[in-house]
């Protein structure tokens, strides 16, 4: 369990946070709630929102 620290999944930031009316950040394409929780998440928690961002994206972006 110590070593997961370590290996820890590297947030999706990019520094450029805004907060659309969907509730997603235009940059990194997680939710207020998602940015918030993630340095006490777990690397399959980080994970499964790793997954969807793609998606996210495509909402985000209208594309």
């Amino acid at each position: 369990m110590e070593k997961e620290k370590y290996e820890k999944i590297i947030s999706p930031c990019i520094d450029e946070c805004v907060i659309n009316k969907d509730g997603y950040c235009t940059g990194c394409f997680r939710s207020i709630k998602e940015i918030a929780a993630w340095a006490g998440m777990t690397n399959e928690e980080r994970l499964k929102i790793m997954a969807e961002l793609a998606k996210r994206k495509k909402i985000v972006l209208g594309s």
